[in-house]
């Protein structure tokens, strides 16, 4: 049997005809949105642009992944997972704390410069975040730290004190940003945003 889930007339299976086109057509959208953001910003999304590119109505924009600023948010989620993939392969490496982070901060960069308007965007919006948008905001930051945390942990070892680790995990975000935004305005090579991190982090 299959999971249920709660419709304003009770149950409805997962996987009943209109919850499975519900599921496709806020994927279509999040795929035409992500398009657009990477070839003229995020500034210059619109959602009529978007229902159009995804051939259905503005409110079914709507109703499918919300305003732009929730599109963004859930555009930064499926970034975010990427991410913690990458991250969580990196803990069964045995190399040095520095080599570990230069190794990582690499295959990050690696995918974040191909998708880079979009991400931007999503930092960029800190600042602007309120309500339950930062509170899921700042619990996707909160979770990708705590992954990055324990890549560090375990290359320090079990004697390492957790407050060290949290400040490293700390820097290597803080770092990252600095050095993607170097890569985005074309101020620094790939070599120099890494080793950008790497000085952030262990400096």
């Amino acid at each position: 049997m299959g999971v249920v889930v709660r419709g304003k007339r009770g149950p409805v299976r997962a996987d009943a005809a209109n919850v499975v086109r519900g599921q496709r057509t806020r994927e279509r959208l999040l795929q035409c949105a992500r398009q657009r953001i990477q070839e003229h910003g995020f500034e210059a999304m619109r959602l009529d642009d978007l229902a159009r590119d995804a051939e259905v109505t503005k409110a079914a924009v709507i109703k499918s992944v919300g305003g732009k600023a929730s599109i963004l948010l859930s555009l930064g989620e499926e970034d975010r997972q990427t991410r913690v993939a990458v991250i969580r392969a990196a803990l069964a490496r045995r190399t040095s704390l520095k080599r570990r982070i230069a190794d990582l901060v690499r295959e990050l960069y690696a995918l974040d410069i191909a998708r880079l308007n979009v991400v931007m965007a999503w930092i960029g919006y800190q600042w602007f975040w309120s309500g339950d948008d930062h509170v899921r905001a700042q619990a996707m930051l909160d979770d990708t730290r705590k992954h990055v945390r324990e890549l560090i942990e375990a290359a320090l070892g079990t004697a390492s004190a957790p407050e060290r680790a949290e400040l490293l995990a700390f820097r290597v975000l803080a770092g990252y940003v600095i050095g993607l935004r170097r890569l985005r305005y074309g101020r620094a090579t790939l070599d120099e945003a890494v080793a950008t991190v790497i000085e952030h982090t262990l400096d």
